[in-house]
């Protein structure tokens, strides 16, 4: 498959060349991973080494194999505690990771990860810590193991951040001070994200030593290949006409523009952000009464309805998802090769990562 140059290198350089452990190897060739990205290339050995890490890469240029391959090289069978906490803002985000690290680990025995997350049983999760040897979570439940003396922390040797612009935002920053005050102070820290800004880096500075920096996208990041397009609509307004009736109107020809899009352009799946969660689900139930078997996920479902909707994606069942900006970041789902953005997102940086959910690995 042809990939842009942006997941390609120039060395004729593959994995062995940056791991020793064989397992992990064939961990990584099932997987379907055979020579390194550019960010996999500079960032490995620079976490292999133990130093504290900053990576910077568009979104869908392989940092969850970076940090998954660093944490598998740094943990040990032995012990009954964790040694690896990585965090994710998002529900979706923490169960894909547990999944890629499971996937890594396929034949590395005696590794056991495992998500803990919100919308699931809180008192299932002591059981689930047992013996658990990387932690994934999202700050709110793992600021709760934390405080109920669940999580224990003596053992944990690496803190790895992903999507770490949007954990060190107002939304969450607190919270992952927290959690990194409940860590040992000897310890290593990743952090990861398509975009990092000065007052970022410098949020750093109580949490690492000295870190390095790896920058593989220019000031404003760009998605090589990825074709994008904009759809002027316009809507006369009457004169005796409310705002709230203009907008129902510009939402109206905005849905049959969005039905127009998918019965013109060849794709094999399509996510549409709205901005608003009830026009989300109305958009979703319209475009199935129209013939296009979708479905919505946001913030309002249970995690239970989120985790169904999600894999009704990824087995083809669903064609189309509607969402909220709940996963523009960091998911992926191999077949999405369109993407429409029905409001422009509230935040500059949110763009690159809703584009972001195609063109994944350069495809």
């Amino acid at each position: 498959m042809n990939r842009s140059r942006d997941v390609q290198i120039n060395e004729d350089v593959d994995f062995e060349a940056l791991i020793q452990n064989k397992q992990l190897l064939k961990g990584l060739e099932q997987a379907g991973y055979a020579r390194p990205s550019p960010i996999q290339l500079q960032a490995i050995p620079l976490g292999r080494l133990g130093v504290d890490l900053i990576a910077q890469a568009k979104s869908g240029t392989g940092k969850t194999v970076v940090f998954g391959v660093i944490s598998l090289e740094t943990v040990r069978a032995i012990g009954i505690h964790p040694q690896v906490l990585m965090v994710a803002p998002t529900r979706e985000i923490a169960i894909q990771i547990r999944d890629v690290i499971r996937n890594l680990a396929k034949y590395t025995p005696g590794i056991r990860c495992e998500a803990f997350i919100g919308g699931t049983a809180h008192h299932s999760n002591a059981k689930l810590l047992k013996n658990c040897h990387i932690v994934v979570g999202t700050p709110g439940r793992l600021m709760a193991l934390l405080h109920d003396h669940s999580l224990i922390t003596r053992d944990i040797k690496l803190l790895v951040l992903d999507e770490a612009d949007k954990l060190m935002s107002e939304v969450f920053g607190q919270q992952i001070q927290y959690i990194n005050n409940q860590l040992p102070k000897k310890k290593q820290t990743l952090a990861f994200s398509a975009t990092f800004t000065q007052e970022l880096l410098d949020s750093f500075q109580n949490m690492m030593n000295q870190p390095q920096i790896v920058r593989l996208t220019t000031e404003v990041p760009e998605l090589e290949e990825v074709q994008q397009y904009c759809k002027k609509i316009s809507v006369e307004k009457q004169e005796s006409e409310s705002d709230y009736s203009q907008k129902l109107k510009v939402y109206k020809a905005k849905f049959e523009m969005v039905a127009e899009l998918l019965s013109k352009i060849p794709f094999y799946q399509c996510m549409i952000f709205v901005n608003s969660v009830p026009r989300a689900v109305e958009l979703s139930k319209w475009l199935t009464q129209e013939g296009w078997m979708s479905g919505h996920i946001s913030g309002g479902l249970t995690q239970v309805q989120r985790m169904a909707v999600m894999e009704k994606m990824r087995d083809f069942k669903l064609r189309v998802l509607v969402c909220s900006d709940l996963i523009a970041r960091g998911i992926d789902i191999d077949r999405v090769n369109l993407v429409i953005n029905i409001d422009y997102p509230r935040e500059i940086e949110t763009y690159m990562h809703r584009v972001g959910r195609t063109g994944r690995f350069g495809k």
